[in-house]
């Protein structure tokens, strides 16, 4: 009896009814210092989500035994930084969850990942990615530009260090995506590309600049993901089929803004110097991955390292995977207990839910409707921030 199916769907539902009941019971009764005290909301909310992000990490390392392999420079989460990754499969961004783990568990508390705007319909995951103030995108260029405006804003304004992830090529490596990518290789005289797709330029060099206007950019990290045995396009093939990647590779290379766009660049300088590197770079990539997929042997397939040339140990040490694992799992059953045996609980669930249902219809998002409440008006816990537009 094949029974990896009932593994798959056991993944879907552990992170659905964990990141549900955290949304409410966790981070719903800490809403109101959004309001009054938003620079602690952000302190709360980004430790609790980061804590959950512990959770799927120790499914896929602990319990569904993915091996992570993870080498290069070591990313620092205490430095404002933009993270830009090969987006190879649409699951890339939670795998590197554990390989942040590994790294530096800090780090899952000041990451922060621009999305596709249709995860946040999800409920549980959606609303906590909300509290988070993850960037959602909705590959509209125009509409995209003003939405990373507004959060780059609100992140150099809330006084916290984070480390953002974008993924230049727009989208994942599906088969349609790769077809535009070759067509539009071939429309502008360009090499077609087999492992990655060709990177979008202007919303690269629209975070950068902002970023450095907020002053809010101290490196560039470039992660390498490589899937050495099985790849697994999406999230729906995963929880259907029950199939994890049995080893996925990441390298990290470290790279001063400066070694990037030079040193107190224009716009239009730094536009230039940012575009050909990040094509330069990408191109690079392509030759490094076609090189990685071409070893015959599979389980001799490996990224050579970058920069510092850390390895992290594949086998990840400690409890912290174990803890994480058994409280998320005790807390929930304990939650769902309360629910079934009181009324209360009951009423307290529908109005949490409620909550984040009319943020989504009538603000966007609870994201959002926290930097209205941000920028609009006085706390008596701490002085109204100034805007970036007044610094």
């Amino acid at each position: 009896m094949n029974l990896r199916p009932l593994q798959g769907y056991l993944f879907g539902f552990l992170l659905f009814i964990t990141s549900f009941l955290g949304s409410i019971f966790i981070l719903f009764p800490f809403v109101p210092l959004a309001f009054f005290a938003p620079r602690r909301w952000r302190f709360c909310a980004d430790r609790f989500v980061g804590y959950w992000l512990t959770f799927p990490a120790s499914l896929c390392d602990w319990v569904f035994g993915v091996r992570f392999h993870v080498t290069g420079d070591l990313m620092e989460s205490k430095k404002p930084a933009l993270i830009i990754m090969n987006h190879r499969t649409r699951l890339d961004w939670l795998f590197f969850w554990a390989a942040l783990y590994k790294m530096d568990p800090w780090l899952l508390t000041s990451e922060k990942i621009s999305l596709k705007a249709d995860l946040k319909k999800i409920p549980g995951a959606g609303w906590a990615m909300g509290c988070g103030s993850y960037m959602f995108l909705n590959r509209n260029l125009q509409a995209d530009l003003k939405v990373i405006e507004q959060m780059i804003n609100y992140y150099a304004d809330s006084q916290k260090t984070y480390q953002i992830l974008l993924f230049p090529e727009g989208t994942d490596r599906g088969e349609r995506a790769t077809r535009i990518s070759h067509e539009f290789a071939d429309n502008n005289g360009l090499d077609r590309y087999e492992y990655v797709l060709h990177p979008r330029t202007a919303g690269f060099n629209h975070l950068v600049e902002l970023m450095r206007k907020n002053n809010y950019i101290d490196y560039i990290y470039d992660v390498t993901v490589g899937y050495s045995h099985s790849i697994i396009a999406n999230e729906l093939d995963l929880v259907k089929t029950g199939n994890f990647p049995e080893n996925v590779h990441f390298d990290v290379c470290k790279y001063k803004i400066s070694d990037v766009i030079g040193k107190d660049p224009t716009e239009d300088e730094a536009k230039e110097r940012g575009s050909q590197w990040l094509l330069d770079l990408w191109k690079a990539k392509e030759a490094r991955l076609k090189a990685f997929y071409e070893v015959e042997d599979k389980n001799k397939r490996r990224l050579e390292p970058s920069g510092e040339r850390f390895a992290w140990p594949v086998e990840t040490r400690g409890l912290g995977y174990m803890v994480a694992f058994l409280v998320w799992i005790l807390t929930s059953f304990m939650w769902l207990y309360f629910a079934w045996a009181s009324l209360l609980v009951d009423v307290y669930i529908f109005a949490a839910v409620v909550f984040y249902t009319y943020a989504f219809k009538f603000h966007g998002g609870v994201e959002f409707l926290f930097m209205e409440w941000f920028y609009g008006r006085r706390f008596f816990f701490e002085a109204a921030p100034e805007t970036s537009k007044t610094r």
